[in-house]
């Protein structure tokens, strides 16, 4: 069972929806440990190119996020990372983690189960400068780079009218002391964590029935965080990935109310970018039958 339910509620509203975090729940760590870890470390061997992507100039950046991770586990989990010269002790994976100096993000593949970004301020607003992304939820990190949050978001349908301008106002007023956080979901007919492509996508889903969506469909939520680190004056975003079978999630009626109401409150638009269209009739009918 995943700890998150956005559709809560049963409203769709395209809005940032942020909330205060406090410090010691900014890291999650939890059953899936060591398996995405392990997961993490591969695809850094294998696909490097694919999931870490860093600016020239951006290593100062990214060290001021290591250690300050650094110090947040050594603090807030004891019991799993302590301090060791030139870097951390994982003591779940007995390995001491020392960041490579030209390369300092992709440290964070060997402590935590989030990806991250670095945005800096630049007179287009802020823009990516480096990132860690292991596990996205259909987007390419290289396809980013070097760009500033319109940019970036510019294939997401109403960004622009309704969430740019207060993006830009939040990244340009965080501070240092002020920790927030969001949820966002998506519907997947693939369980894989990497999935570097997919919105728009026509054929997801197609063939799925009302009979067998709960157990194909998996329900994926993204706990976002956003942080500023204080020397650097850089912006972290954080993504940990929850998922599991839509059938262990929308488990009772008002789940499956709630789920179904926002579904239906979706633009079409929205529906097409998150790739609903090819399973929206089946999963509508297994909703109506477990809402009443």
């Amino acid at each position: 069972m995943i700890p998150y339910f956005p559709p809560e509620g049963g409203t769709y509203r395209l809005s940032l929806g942020l909330k205060v975090l406090a410090e010691e729940d900014w890291i999650e760590i939890d059953g899936g440990y060591e398996d995405e870890l392990a997961q993490k470390r591969r695809l850094v061997d294998e696909q490097r190119d694919t999931v870490f992507q860093a600016l020239p100039g951006s290593e100062t950046a990214q060290g001021e996020f290591i250690d300050f991770l650094s110090a947040h586990l050594t603090r807030h989990h004891p019991n799993r990372f302590e301090a060791a010269p030139g870097g951390i002790c994982n003591l779940t994976t007995g390995e001491t983690v020392r960041p490579d100096p030209g390369a300092p993000l992709l440290a964070a593949a060997r402590l935590i189960q989030e990806d991250m970004t670095v945005l800096q301020p630049s007179p287009e607003g802020f823009r990516l400068i480096a990132g860690l992304v292991c596990f996205p939820t259909r987007w390419n990190l290289s396809s980013k780079l070097g760009k500033p949050l319109a940019a970036i978001h510019d294939p997401v349908p109403g960004y622009a009218e309704k969430l740019e301008r207060p993006m830009d106002r939040l990244f340009a007023g965080l501070t240092a002391d002020r920790l927030l956080w969001r949820q966002n979901y998506s519907l997947l007919d693939d369980p894989e964590l990497f999935q570097p492509g997919g919105h728009f996508k026509d054929s997801a889903g197609t063939g799925l029935t009302a009979a067998k969506i709960g157990g194909k469909l998996w329900f994926r939520v993204e706990r976002q965080t956003l942080r500023r680190l204080p020397d650097s004056e850089t912006v972290v975003f954080t993504v940990r990935i929850h998922q599991a079978l839509l059938q262990d999630v929308v488990n009772t009626p008002r789940r499956a109310a709630d789920l179904l109401a926002a579904t239906r409150a979706l633009p079409e638009p929205m529906k097409r970018y998150k790739s609903l269209p090819g399973f929206e009739a089946a999963l509508t009918e297994w909703l109506e039958e477990k809402a009443e």
